[in-house]
């Protein structure tokens, strides 16, 4: 009897145990249990919102909510200026963002990163329905991936600023795989602007501006690493810029890779080396001014 209750207890055991493994893969499945889009924080959205104005109605009490496969996932009224705050956490890189008012019902599909403030500004136009953004700024803490991890930004309406407060600013670790794609992309307060290793892709891209600012590396990546910083393929005004205040702007071993891929100015610069190649890894600056220190 007593062999019976024990392999009864031990079976039971087993399956809450399983069970536990299995939920935590699917809550983390789609970001990776340690990124989330974003770095130690809360895995929050945050988008603090005015509807400027709506043609032909009033900008108070429009009921603004945020869709996830259809499914009402954050849902707020803005004031009597138009002002709304959501805060949620996403599980894909995009949701639906809703505007219904009286007599009208408008919504879009927008790009979201955890662990980010966003300044979201809009104009409703009630008839033909439209959304206008007139301000759009993302505040992003680091970035961290690893694993199979997928963090995708893309749109070129937004500026995208990453804020490492002294740590990498985005770091691809294994499998993983970080694109931006935004009007401006800025990177400030880095240890580390981009640090890729293990086979990790980063991707950013630009139709303005890219900056990274960072203490060490600009750029470094080691091992089966790709790294890439473009202009879009219809840019505004591209220029791009890569500093290291103490090390080298960009830093490549083992058998990464990096690329730069310009519109117009380009420079990048560090207090030891633009540019630091060892192993097979290969480094194109395209046109870019490099500057030693």
């Amino acid at each position: 009897m007593e062999d019976w209750t024990m392999v009864k207890f031990l079976n039971r055991h087993s399956f809450l145990l399983f069970l536990l493994l299995i939920t935590s893969f699917i809550s983390y499945g789609f970001w990776g249990c340690d990124s989330g889009g974003g770095g130690g924080g809360n895995n929050k959205t945050r988008i603090n919102g005015t509807v400027l104005q709506v043609i032909d109605g009033p900008v108070s009490d429009i009921r603004v909510s945020i869709f996830e496969n259809n499914r009402r996932k954050q849902s707020t009224r803005t004031n009597q200026f138009g002002e709304f705050n959501l805060r949620f956490t996403p599980d894909f890189n995009t949701v639906r963002i809703e505007f219904e008012g009286p007599d009208y019902t408008l919504s879009r599909i927008i790009s979201v990163t955890r662990d980010s403030d966003v300044e979201l500004d809009v104009i409703l136009q009630i008839s033909p329905g439209a959304i206008f953004v007139e301000n759009w700024v993302v505040f992003q803490n680091r970035i961290r991936a690893s694993g199979f991890d997928e963090i995708i930004f893309d749109s070129l309406e937004a500026d995208f600023n990453i804020d490492g407060n002294g740590n990498d600013c985005i770091s691809a670790k294994g499998d993983s795989r970080i694109e931006i794609a935004a009007r401006n992309i800025s990177l400030i307060d880095c240890k580390e602007g981009i640090r890729a290793e293990n086979f990790g892709f980063v991707l950013l891209e630009a139709d303005e501006d890219i900056s990274v600012s960072a203490n060490r590396d600009g750029i470094r990546t080691n091992n089966n690493t790709f790294v890439r910083l473009a202009r879009t393929v219809t840019p505004v005004d591209n220029n791009i810029f890569v500093t290291s205040l103490r090390e080298n702007g960009i830093r490549a071993s083992g058998s990464s890779a990096v690329e730069i891929d310009p519109q117009n100015e380009c420079t990048i610069s560090g207090a030891k080396l633009a540019v630091d190649q060892s192993g097979t890894s290969n480094v194109n600056p395209s046109t870019c001014t490099l500057i030693d220190g």
